[in-house]
């Protein structure tokens, strides 16, 4: 049996910000396999993909664009990215770069 969760990371944002982050276990003490994202609203920014274990230090992790098939740690246009999220504390879609548009970042965590 699969187990999703749906998430919002980035809601209309208009500047730089870290977002909100989501924690990548289940709340039955399991583990979510990997987060689907979906971007909408860049004009000029780039998300960062990142990943903590102990909650406080950060670092970027790849996320893979469903349409090209490139891995990268950020993101500058709309679209779908995937990154596997398995072993993670929690996620985040960072806004890192900023210049205009209203974006947003929902995504969907799933269990294999």
């Amino acid at each position: 049996m699969s187990c999703y969760k749906t998430a919002t990371f980035q809601s209309g944002a208009t500047a730089t910000g870290n977002g909100t982050a989501h924690d990548a276990r289940t709340v039955n003490d399991g583990q979510y396999y990997d987060c689907t994202f979906q971007v909408t609203g860049i004009t000029t920014a780039t998300i960062t993909w990142e990943g903590t274990i102990d909650g406080t230090n950060w670092v970027s992790i790849l996320a893979t664009n469903l349409t090209s098939g490139t891995a990268a740690a950020t993101a500058t246009a709309n679209g779908l990215y995937r990154a596997t999220v398995q072993g993670l504390a929690q996620v985040r879609a960072r806004i890192s770069a900023y210049t205009s548009g209203t974006v947003v970042v929902t995504g969907v965590f799933a269990d294999m």
